[in-house]
């Protein structure tokens, strides 16, 4: 990891709480530009068989996320372990794939995700997104369509939970069952209480604690909320090693987001972490 990248990790570490919504905000108002998709094995030389790779809301890299066309991209490549998605419940109890709550983001809408119906949400017009162009009338996805697209093509969802209502983990629970994948599955969160509630109501269920910089806090709160994994942030995590080895001491599966370069990857693979979310390398 280079210097630079070591005192960008730490600054954002350090100012996270101040800065990290602010630069989000305008990030998310900027065109995302389409990253290159790359085969996993000419970014590194290290054996891969063991390596389970994630699509980060899909085939991000190159379709808009959270979307049909992006779940089906990586399920059509056929080697992903898992695609990942973000989900929150709309007006009328309906859980919808899409990462920010704040609908102008990404759509030609306003308000929040949680505020509006489902044909309310699908009527909406995505204006950003990689390759946005390609793919005018795509339309906000339900958390059924990506679960079908995963079940019908063998990926294993990954579902984060980004809505806080602790109280609705039942409704959450429920889905999952109504769709036969509660043992099929892994429910990643940074909201430990979601999280602690779910393994309440299914000691069984995967669950792990997502969290930017690794430390003894969050890995103790991931044990105590009965997760079986951490999944971190590479950039953050890439020069603290140390940190890794902790969580797989603990017992815990280390995975991590968003690997998108060789670097990044190598420094992951070496410390030890199985799991790799990522937006455009292609696992082979």
């Amino acid at each position: 990891m280079s210097n630079l990248n070591k005192f960008t990790a730490f600054m954002g570490n350090a100012f996270k709480p101040l800065l990290s919504n602010l630069v989000y905000k305008s990030m998310r108002k900027k065109p995302i530009e389409p990253k290159p998709l790359q085969k996993a094995s000419l970014l590194t030389d290290r054996e891969l068989s063991d390596i389970k790779f994630v699509a980060h809301r899909g085939l991000s890299g190159v379709n808009p996320e959270n979307t049909a066309p992006s779940y089906l991209a990586a399920a059509e490549h056929g080697n992903f372990y898992g695609i990942e998605c973000d989900t929150f419940l709309s007006k009328d109890g309906v859980w919808m794939t899409v990462h920010d709550p704040n609908l102008d983001s990404l759509f030609n809408g306003e308000g929040d995700v949680r505020e509006h119906t489902q044909a309310e949400l699908e009527s909406l017009k995505m204006i950003r997104g990689a390759n946005i162009g390609r793919f005018l009338d795509v339309k906000l996805c339900t958390l059924q369509e990506y679960v079908d697209i995963c079940v019908s093509h063998g990926c294993r969802p990954i579902i984060e939970i980004k809505d806080p209502r602790t109280e609705l983990m039942q409704d959450f629970y429920d889905f999952l069952v109504k769709n036969k994948i509660e043992k099929k599955c892994t429910v990643i969160s940074f909201i430990i209480e979601d999280l602690a509630a779910l393994h309440k109501i299914d000691p069984e269920l995967e669950t792990w604690y997502l969290v930017d910089y690794l430390s003894n806090k969050n890995i103790q709160q991931a044990l105590d909320a009965g997760c079986s994994g951490m999944d971190f942030s590479s950039v953050f995590n890439a020069a603290r090693p140390d940190w890794i080895k902790k969580v797989l001491d603990s017992g815990m599966v280390a995975a991590c987001w968003t690997v998108d370069d060789a670097e990044s990857l190598e420094a992951m693979l070496k410390a030890g972490v199985t799991v790799i979310t990522t937006n455009s390398i292609l696992p082979e």
